[in-house]
């Protein structure tokens, strides 16, 4: 499983949606989750990130600790960054 995680930050990337709930993606594929950086950095993200494989089971842990949600992005979903 693969994550976003920042160069710059060290933290993890995460979706905030209109509530401020954060949401953090867990892409199966590798090829996924390079494309949804692609899609940030098409966006300007101001954000230096890289993808960087995880145990989902740690993810998951550190989710319900510090309050945030996930989601699990599986090869033959597509999915594109909030703009």
């Amino acid at each position: 499983m693969y994550i976003l995680v920042s160069k710059k930050r060290g933290g993890i990337y995460a979706v905030k949606n209109k509530s401020g709930l954060r949401t953090v993606t867990i892409f199966e594929s590798y090829d996924d989750a390079v494309r949804y950086h692609g899609l940030l950095e098409a966006e300007d993200f101001d954000d230096s990130l890289e993808v960087t494989e995880v145990d989902a089971k740690i993810i998951e842990q550190n989710c319900s600790i510090y309050g945030y949600n996930y989601c699990y992005v599986e090869s033959n979903d597509i999915v594109f960054p909030p703009t």
